[in-house]
């Protein structure tokens, strides 16, 4: 199931991704295989020699080569959704409460242009933790909590105004656990000693909705807004109209696991706590206008909605270990076709035209069979084993996925399968991470890795295949790509400290520049049309947060 909470916060215990997350890329650049590594970017494949990691030496430039936006000991950089401005905490300490991890920050949040301009301070001892600091869609306000409490996991939550540098933030609430803005950026969600409180930004008035409240989602329109209960309030799932929501919000079931709500906001499907199979849930389906839920699977572990809300995956009839069957049918909840057994994991493609899924699922291995049909009634093709993950391409021509072989040794492989082929195809032996370009013109993978995943090959395959695949460089340990997928941001592990160098990489020309060195993990594409780079330096008297530019025409002058 994918269903994405963006405003949850994430208990303590969950912080270490933190670490790992921020070395991955843009979009989808994380293809988790084998050893999960981070990955890097792509082009158009051509021949030249491929771009090397640039070595340390006597005539190298020093850190701090480009536009220094603010000095001092920084961490936790953010770059809004227009690209225009950042965030960042400064001076940040680990709070003094035993079992807190290391990478737990509490620190002064500022906002800074990504050109230059005077830093704004927006408020203090702000957190880190994931769903302490959130953007609205349109990049006006920026929510964060102040006063972070690591044991209770709440704090001051604030708005704040980012285009007007003279507004003050304003405090919303004293003890909020949870935030979330509405697909549009107008409306806010947040819950506050529990309960549930929902208005207009940024100011309200914010009327209370529901008690005992853990979390909250909005439907894709807007107009609905889900409620999960507390479990000491049975983990209820209840709605509320945005528009005018009523005095009780309307319940939908207790003992509510995991919901998800089609992109068209027409339907939400959850998950209820089974009576007949110990320890499973049963699959629920309700249409949002009228909330009338109706069961329609017993013991189903996965679900989800296609991409254009038209169809909802998911399994039935399954065991405490084993996975139940796929059955694919209408959103509305009409008769699902049977497409595979033992379903481990489902994805629709992004045109909706095809899903993929893993059947005969081992559990113990965490791999199975790579199926896909074509949707509405293609026959089910199996095309790969012991298959750990997969991924569609931009549309529904092309599927990737790792398949780990055993003969004649141990390797796991990256594979391509086009829709309506006859068979998938070995792309290269001992893959780390893999992604499909923009409108799928390549498929891109990071092999022949060295260093625990630190150094790599960076390599491309052009679609449809027509050679091998060209390798674009090496020694990269990460990677992000340009909205448009034209350039990429390249970082290269140091030997001689725990730092990076970072580079634009051209796609077209496949030309290369490093832009600064020393620089921490993760390096952000900013700007209008992805035109700068940014990055923080932690160490040695440079400290700081930088931006540069990232065009390769003005790297290359620079």
């Amino acid at each position: 199931m994918m269903r994405t909470r963006q405003g949850r916060l994430l208990g303590a215990g969950l912080l270490a991704a933190l670490a790992v997350a921020g070395a991955g890329c843009k979009k989808g650049n994380e293809g988790s295989g084998g050893a999960a590594a981070p990955a890097a970017s792509s082009g158009a494949a051509g021949g030249g020699a491929p771009a090397r990691a640039p070595a340390p030496s006597r005539g190298a430039p020093e850190a701090g080569q480009g536009l220094l936006l603010a000095a001092g000991r920084a961490a936790d950089l953010r770059v809004t959704p227009d690209g225009l401005k950042a965030t960042y905490l400064l001076d940040g300490q680990k709070p003094r409460l035993d079992g807190v991890p290391p990478q737990m920050l509490l620190g002064k949040l500022y906002v800074v242009g990504v050109e230059g301009g005077e830093p704004r301070l927006l408020g203090e001892s702000v957190t880190n933790v994931p769903g302490g600091l959130l953007f609205t869609k349109d990049s006006k306000h920026a929510l964060f909590l102040t006063g972070y409490n690591p044991a209770s996991q709440s704090g001051s939550l604030n708005v704040a105004t980012l285009d007007d540098a003279k507004a003050e933030p304003a405090v919303l609430g004293t003890a909020v656990s949870y935030m979330l803005p509405s697909p549009d950026g107008t409306m806010l969600a947040f819950v506050d000693a529990g309960r549930l409180k929902l208005g207009a930004l940024p100011s309200g008035p914010f009327t209370e909705v529901a008690g005992e409240v853990s979390t909250a989602q909005f439907t894709p329109d807007g107009k609905t807004l889900l409620i999960k209960r507390r479990l000491t309030a049975a983990g209820g799932l209840a709605a509320v109209s945005v528009e005018k929501p009523e005095a009780q919000p309307r319940k939908l079931a207790d003992q509510v696991g995991d919901y998800a709500v089609s992109s068209d906001g027409k339907h939400v499907a959850f998950q209820v706590r089974s009576e007949s199979v110990r320890g499973l849930y049963d699959l629920y389906l309700a249409d949002v206008a009228t909330m009338k839920p109706k069961r329609l699977a017993v013991a189903s572990s996965v679900f989800a909605f296609s991409p254009d809300g038209k169809w909802l995956g998911r399994t039935e009839n399954g065991k405490p270990d084993v996975p139940g069957d796929l059955y694919v049918g209408p959103a509305d909840g009409g008769p699902g076709r049977k497409l595979g057994e033992r379903v481990g994991s489902l994805t629709f493609a992004p045109d909706s035209t095809a899903v993929g899924f893993l059947e005969k699922w081992d559990t113990t291995a965490g791999a199975g069979l790579m199926s896909v049909a074509s949707l509405p009634d293609g026959a089910p093709k199996q095309v790969g084993g012991r298959v750990p993950n997969f991924i569609w391409g931009s549309d529904g021509r092309f599927v990737a996925f790792l398949s780990r072989f055993l003969k004649p040794e141990y390797s796991v492989d990256l594979m391509l399968y086009p829709l309506g082929a006859e068979k998938a195809e070995k792309v290269h032996k001992g893959v780390f991470g893999y992604a499909f370009m923009p409108g799928n013109a390549q498929l891109v993978f990071r092999t022949n890795c060295i260093r625990n995943g630190r150094s790599c090959d960076f390599k491309a395959l052009g679609l449809p295949p027509s050679g091998e695949a060209q390798t674009w460089m090496q020694g990269i340990f990460s990677y992000k790509l340009s909205e448009d997928g034209q350039r990429v941001l390249a970082t290269y592990a140091r030997m001689d400290s725990d730092t990076y160098d970072v580079a634009v990489y051209d796609v077209k020309t496949q030309a290369r520049k490093t832009l600064d060195q020393g620089v921490q993990v993760p390096v952000s594409f900013a700007g209008k049309d992805d035109s700068r780079a940014m990055y923080i330096i932690a160490q040695g008297p440079k400290s700081g947060v930088y931006s540069i530019p990232a065009t390769f025409e003005a790297a290359a002058q620079k």
